[in-house]
């Protein structure tokens, strides 16, 4: 892939949304490809996270503990809240058959957000919107379970 066809790839990234081309384009010139072979794990969860992992080709398995949550395929980014405050990875990904991947270090992401200031802004920006969207969606359930006088209700 080109670094043109990277930067949109991470462009489709929810926490990248609307950033600067230029500050993609670097991202995506700077990040380092690493491959994988089948059965090798991309990210182990609890280890302390070192980068994220833009997914170029082939399949890997997505697991919190020993459950399956997924798949993540070309176009995936693994580890991203991780890479950003670099911190220890919540899942685990291995890869399925053969997996190309751009490595997009915590350093690198901080770089890119000195340099480019709103870039790392509206970052920040696309992190607490999830952020909000998640809390929602646990106010909701909340608001279920206090209605409920048993866990039988909720079906």
């Amino acid at each position: 892939m080109s670094v043109r066809a990277d930067s949109e790839t991470l462009r489709a990234i929810p926490i990248f949304r609307d950033c600067d081309t230029v500050a993609l384009q670097i991202l995506a010139f700077a990040a380092e490809r690493q491959a994988f072979s089948a059965g090798e794990d991309i990210i182990v969860q609890g280890k302390k996270a070192r980068a994220a992992f833009l997914i170029l080709s082939g399949q890997a398995t997505v697991k919190d503990g020993q459950t399956e949550v997924g798949t993540a395929e070309p176009g995936a980014f693994l580890g991203e809240i991780a890479m950003v405050r670099a911190g220890p990875y919540a899942i685990n990904a291995t890869a399925v058959v053969a997996v190309e991947t751009a490595r997009v270090t915590h350093e690198l992401f901080v770089r890119v957000a000195k340099e480019y200031p709103e870039f790392g802004l509206k970052v920040l920006q696309n992190l607490g919107d999830r952020l909000d969207s998640r809390m929602r969606e646990l106010e909701g359930i909340r608001v279920m379970l206090a209605k409920s006088r048993n866990f039988a209700d909720l079906s």
